[in-house]
């Protein structure tokens, strides 16, 4: 009991502390950072890593899209149905590891767009992607 008192003191001495009106904004000082500020150039991820020649690609004739559904159903959490479309191979690991790309939200909306493509007849545009995100 002790040790939560202590606790909940200590907390409560923080947030006392940290109240926003001990701190001070210095207008002037932002604007002259702002202006000595130098811009930045991002480099676009996929240029600086070349993707390697010989990572494997699937032709669009061997994806069956009624397949890739129904792998994205048994198993869109592990990725797979990305593996079978022909993505980087380290992908059944991001899938994996996010718990089914952040929590099944991602397999999910590969589902969606695969259903769509596969009404429209084309899901060429998932074959061979190597994003993350392969509707993006």
């Amino acid at each position: 009991m002790k040790k939560l008192v202590l606790i909940l003191a200590a907390v409560f001495g923080m947030a006392i502390a940290a109240n926003a009106a001990n701190y001070k904004v210095d207008d002037s000082a932002i604007d002259a950072l702002i202006e000595n500020a130098e811009e930045v150039f991002v480099l676009d991820i996929a240029e600086a890593v070349p993707v390697a020649a010989n990572l494997p690609t699937v032709s669009q004739k061997e994806v069956q899209p009624a397949v890739a559904l129904v792998l994205n159903l048994l198993l869109g959490g592990f990725g797979v149905h990305r593996h079978y479309m022909g993505t980087a191979p380290a992908m059944w690991a991001i899938y994996t590891f996010t718990f089914g790309g952040i929590f099944g939200i991602v397999p999910t909306v590969d589902l969606v767009m695969l259903i769509i493509g596969t009404i429209d007849n084309n899901i060429s545009r998932y074959i061979n992607n190597r994003k993350f995100f392969m509707w993006a």
